[in-house]
């Protein structure tokens, strides 16, 4: 593995010039980062002292072997590359970089003047082609010339990014007046530091509301950092939140960073927080009161600079009352508190999101755009959503993919019919039972998914004329996983 020394490592090939070990670079960074790949240390030290002065953090590799390799770790802005390599040609590196999802701007180096060779390396998509030994001035007009192409690039990814959560955010605030409520608070605390607590039922849009206070935050340049308190054991997720040393447990081979730390100057979102372990609680606290994490194994604290949203679908303040969550755990968190409306307390979204899943799944999946008929659509108003927006995309997902109207009708009143048996509905506005003579209700509600489940298979095979690998595609599923359903429901 390379040092910071600055030395040349003969095994590898590295020499690092400036910087730290390697990690991927985010765009948070103050500067940007450059690699050098270049055999010749004379032209390297020169190509390095130009790139310092100019404000860029600069890595060296002597062999294009390991130049790719820290192109892959370090991600760097851009990389500067000889055209003769000790090993290999640089042109072979242009083309890996430019066709390997790499974003990085390609600067060759070429030995003598050969029009052909800067003609093919502008074709294999070079942003520069520079002669050595490079002049100074030609050098300067360069490194001018990247840091504006730089920028015009991340202010397009900007861009791009706000255009593609900003469809996003409209379908969460939607067109109601309960949705219209929260996108107010959230106008007035996302550009802040203030901790908000999200409350909402599973399916809500918990996780896109946390996304839009961070993007609408000073913090939003810098990472967010989600958690799922509810995903991981209780040993894992505290190595996964504050980190740890090396040896501080077996298997700890190597200093690990924790979320909170990833997370410097930007938002970490701690998802099903109840779902933490009182001990988790307690650390947890500690950063919050403190500003500073303590990695396992770690003998000092370390300063963060993070904003907390936290979310549940829980009733917190029973947690509270059955001591599960700490009480000075939940004051910290409750600063302010933002409640997501379940999908039935605002029926009057449900026209306008059903048409915006529609267009978008029809795009999605190249097929044309349908139209919700209005029955099912006044079902859908009258549904009482257990699984709210997350249920009601899937299920007009189904309907754009494989025109299964009807068995979504069918399992929405079934679920409906199971809803009103548990609330106690009149016998008469219940189905007759003796079809479930001697069935449980697990049994029934098995039954009914197998069906549901059938169905679907059955339409999306024949969509596909029997084509398994476009069909596990279309439903977004293994094709592992699809042949077993096909067993499963006795569709062989």
């Amino acid at each position: 593995m390379p040092r910071l020394s600055g030395m040349p490592i003969a095994s590898s090939g590295v020499v690092w010039c400036s910087g730290s070990p390697p990690f991927r670079a985010t765009s948070h960074d103050m500067n940007p980062c450059i690699l050098v790949i270049e055999g010749d240390g004379l032209t390297a030290d020169h190509l390095r002292t130009a790139c310092q002065n100019d404000g860029f953090r600069v890595y060296h590799a002597t062999n294009g072997r390991d130049g790719l390799d820290l192109v892959a770790r370090l991600r760097p802005d851009a990389v500067f590359v000889d055209m003769s390599l000790p090993d290999m040609d640089g042109r072979s590196v242009l083309t890996t970089v430019r066709t390997e999802g790499f974003e990085a701007l390609v600067l060759m180096l070429l030995g003598r003047r050969d029009v052909n060779a800067v003609v093919e390396c502008m074709r294999l998509g070079a942003f520069e082609v520079l002669e050595k030994p490079c002049e100074p001035d030609a050098l300067d007009a360069a490194l001018v010339r990247l840091r504006d192409r730089m920028r015009l690039e991340a202010e397009v990814r900007a861009l791009r990014s706000r255009l593609a959560t900003g469809g996003a955010y409209q379908l969460l605030f939607g067109h109601s007046r309960r949705m219209r409520e929260v996108q107010a608070i959230v106008d007035r605390i996302a550009d802040t530091d203030i901790t908000v607590l999200i409350r909402g039922e599973s399916g809500t849009g918990k996780d896109l509301l946390a996304r839009a206070i961070y993007e609408g935050s000073s913090r939003a340049k810098a990472p967010f950092v989600k958690v799922n308190c509810a995903a991981l054991p209780r040993n894992l997720l505290e190595s996964e939140l504050f980190g740890y040393e090396e040896g501080a447990f077996t298997g700890a081979h190597r200093t690990k960073k924790g979320k909170f730390e990833y997370a410097e100057g930007g938002t970490v979102f701690l998802d099903e927080i109840t779902e933490m372990h009182v001990d988790l609680q307690a650390k947890l606290l500690h950063v919050l009161q403190d500003r500073e994490v303590s990695r396992l194994g770690g003998k000092a604290p370390i300063p963060v600079d993070v904003r907390v949203v936290a979310a549940t679908n829980r009733d917190i303040e029973e947690e509270v009352r059955q001591k599960r969550f700490r009480t000075d755990l939940y004051y910290r968190l409750n600063v302010v508190s933002i409640v997501l409306p379940p999908l039935r307390e605002r029926p009057d979204e449900i026209p306008y999101l059903a048409d915006q899943f529609c267009r978008r799944f029809a795009k999605q999946y190249g097929r044309p755009e349908v139209q919700i008929p209005a029955e099912l659509l006044r079902e859908m108003e009258e549904y009482h959503w257990p699984g709210n927006v997350r249920e009601l995309e899937n299920y007009v997902k189904r309907i754009v993919i494989v025109g299964d109207v009807e068995g979504v009708r069918q399992e929405m009143r079934y679920h409906r019919r199971q809803a009103e048996q548990s609330a106690g509905a009149p016998a008469d506005e219940v189905a007759d039972f003796s079809e479930y003579e001697g069935r449980t209700l697990k049994d029934v509600s098995r039954e009914a998914a197998r069906e549901a489940e059938r169905r679907v298979l059955e339409k999306v095979l024949e969509h596909t004329r029997w084509n398994r690998k476009k069909a596990a595609e279309l439903l977004d599923i293994s094709y592992k996983a699809l042949l077993y359903k096909i067993r499963e429901t006795g569709l062989e």
